[in-house]
């Protein structure tokens, strides 16, 4: 655990509504208002311990608000040890969020899977504004998703950028993260660069559909570094920049805690694909049972 082993009432009351959004819809009518969770934890003083708080909410067997709270000091573990530049401890986080997923029932976790073909599973999301923009997910890698997406699909559109600084930590499994440059109006150009234009439904956390639209612009894409990051390893993709994620890890599961903030920069989002097509359907699926999943990531980390 990081040095800041207490939270208080005005950052619990700060975390709540982000948490809040990483959840289903269907969460809100089931969770309690934020200030009768308050009242309930902080009740001798405005401060309390991170041991205290668990130790009060295992006695409360309400099994949402025990979710929000192993997701409240998994999450802010992880933003504090990525503003701080410490070391985070991912299976210590990972036993927090797992179980904030597990205790609760499979309709109120939102888990699809998106353009790149894993299953990416909100945890918190800030969005006041693109320079305060905050947003974490779990993301997992896994065979059994190839059933769900079009494989030929995901392979074309994989390289892509950011518009927010992105930085990943491995739970378990082997992660690919190449990097990719371009040579813009090359006589060599295969590709072109695509925007992701949403539907109207873009307010709801990972529940949207987008395509990819050919905006003309042709280049010839090249190769810059490949890297694969093992269990416990971190990496970081600055905004704008290209870059392309998978895992090699078949047939075990690979998985990661992710990250945006706005705080590093903003850029433009962009997509590379194959110049001939002219726009395309981008892959995602709704509503996946994680379970099976989380107990295999389990398996590989005991």
């Amino acid at each position: 655990m990081n040095q800041n082993k207490n939270i208080s009432d005005s950052e619990f009351r700060t975390y709540y509504e982000p948490l809040l959004k990483g959840y289903a819809e269907e969460f809100k009518s089931v969770i309690k208002p934020k200030n009768d969770i308050g009242k309930l934890i902080f009740t001798d003083s405005k401060t309390i311990s991170i041991e205290k708080l668990k130790s009060i909410i295992k006695k409360e067997n309400d099994i949402y608000t025990e979710s929000l709270i192993y997701r409240l000091i998994g999450v802010r573990e992880i933003i504090y040890c990525r503003e701080n530049k410490q070391k985070l401890n991912i299976k210590y986080v990972w036993e927090l969020i797992s179980k904030s997923i597990k205790i609760i029932p499979n309709n109120y976790t939102i888990s699809s899977i998106g353009s790149q073909g894993f299953l990416s599973i909100p945890l918190y999301k800030f969005d006041k504004s693109l320079e305060s923009f905050d947003f974490l997910r779990l993301h997992i890698w896994d065979d059994s998703l190839n059933q769900y997406i079009d494989l030929e699909k995901c392979e074309n559109f994989s390289v892509h950028t950011h518009t927010f600084y992105a930085e990943s930590w491995v739970i378990t499994g082997k992660i690919i993260n190449n990097r990719f440059d371009y040579n813009i109006n090359s006589d060599n150009s295969n590709h072109s660069f695509f925007k992701v234009v949403y539907n109207d439904s873009l307010n709801e956390v990972n529940q949207h559909t987008s395509k990819a639209v050919n905006e003309k612009i042709d280049i010839e894409l090249y190769q810059t570094s490949k890297e694969i990051h093992f269990e416990n390893g971190n990496y970081k993709i600055e905004a704008g920049k290209l870059h392309k994620s998978g895992h090699t890890n078949s047939p075990l599961t690979s998985a990661t805690f992710f990250s945006f903030t706005g705080k590093n920069g903003l850029d433009k989002s962009i997509v590379i694909g194959p110049k001939h097509i002219s726009e395309s359907i981008i892959n995602r699926k709704m509503i996946i049972d994680p379970t099976e999943l989380l107990n295999k990531i389990d398996q590989q980390l005991s």
